[in-house]
């Protein structure tokens, strides 16, 4: 009986392959129509696009020259603007108050308080009424200082949340309050303003907090020279006076087995503390040259590495030239112009 069960099943089980093979050659070859139809269609977009061009080519000539006339005419009309870029380094959180004076400049020249703005940067109503806009962006980093930024990062988030963050996602999330360089520009009608507003500028920047920062730094860096300094006292007399039992047991031809020091120090075999205490002195005078080029380097509220030039550059952006704009422009609206008298007329004949 078994074996005359096992023939149905084989051919059961054929059955079931070849079905399930049809269909998927039938789902392949949907996909394929699927696909074939969409490149279909968009070839038929465009050749209805090119035979619509073709056939309106007079007209699509003359709206583009006239509206290229018109957009060299008022280029020529429009007033010049010019800009100029410093680049800066804001120290002791005074980045800070340089965004938010930013965000105040413009805010003056939105609502045209020239008075507010004479009296920032030392101008004249003129030069007031000429600024256009300030700008601030992020600056450019190499990797080496975005790694510096991050691992400074890093410093400040426990061992947990250290380990869930990679370099990447810290890049994606950063905004303009986590950057160190700073990219300041301004734009004016007048070219030769730009050194006035450094100068407003740079005093913007400027303010209590950032001093106090200061302050306390130094304050902390100069207690810390002070230690240092007089550490370096201790260990050069003990030095001499090491040098001097040198030499007295030299002479005598003895051993010293102690000698006491305010550092601790005892003398037990003459080459090894002879070299500890080199040691010791190499590291304090490395300590006060750190703390040294610290107060030297960092001595100011913020870094200027490019200053504004003293004649502004011509702002050209194809983007903001009519002889540009108004071409573009005026194609589109013929194209919707004509798509809806043809879709007006359709309306009008349906039956």
């Amino acid at each position: 009986m078994s074996k005359e069960l096992q023939p149905e099943k084989n051919t059961s089980n054929e059955v079931d392959i070849l079905v399930f093979f049809n269909l998927i050659g039938d789902l392949l070859n949907k996909i394929f129509l699927f696909i074939k139809s969409i490149f279909i269609g968009i070839y038929r977009l465009f050749m209805l696009i090119i035979r619509e061009v073709f056939l309106n080519i007079k007209i699509i000539l003359a709206v583009s020259i006239i509206a290229l006339i018109i957009g060299y005419v008022l280029d020529s009309q429009k007033e010049k603007v010019f800009y100029s870029e410093m680049f800066v380094v804001p120290k002791f959180q005074s980045k800070y108050e340089l965004i938010n004076s930013i965000s105040y400049y413009n805010s003056l020249i939105a609502v045209g308080d020239t008075e507010e703005l004479k009296s920032q940067f030392g101008i004249n109503e003129d030069e007031a009424k000429s600024l256009i806009e300030f700008e601030v962006e992020i600056g450019p980093e190499s990797k080496n200082e975005q790694l510096e930024s991050f691992n400074g990062f890093l410093r400040t988030l426990d061992s947990t949340t250290k380990t869930k963050i990679t370099f990447e996602d810290y890049l994606e999330n950063r905004n303009i309050y986590t950057a160190n360089i700073f990219l300041l520009r301004a734009r004016s009608r007048n070219y030769k303003i730009f050194k006035k507003l450094e100068e407003g500028l740079s005093k913007s920047i400027y303010n209590d907090f950032s001093d106090t920062e200061k302050s306390k730094r130094d304050s902390v860096l100069i207690l810390e020279k002070e230690n240092l300094e007089q550490a370096l006292v201790e260990v050069r007399k003990m030095k001499e006076a090491y040098l001097d039992v040198l030499q007295k047991e030299s002479e005598k031809n003895i051993v010293s087995s102690n000698l006491g020091s305010p550092l601790g120090f005892q003398v037990e075999k003459s080459e090894t503390k002879e070299n500890e205490l080199l040691t010791k002195e190499l590291n304090i005078l490395n300590q006060l040259n750190g703390l040294k080029k610290e107060l030297v380097v960092n001595d100011e509220i913020f870094d200027k590495i490019s200053s504004f030039k003293e004649k502004g550059l011509l702002e050209h952006y194809w983007y903001k030239n009519y002889k540009f704009i108004l071409p573009i422009l005026a194609l589109i609206f013929l194209a919707l112009a004509t798509s809806f008298i043809k879709f007006y007329k359709h309306v009008i004949n349906f039956k």
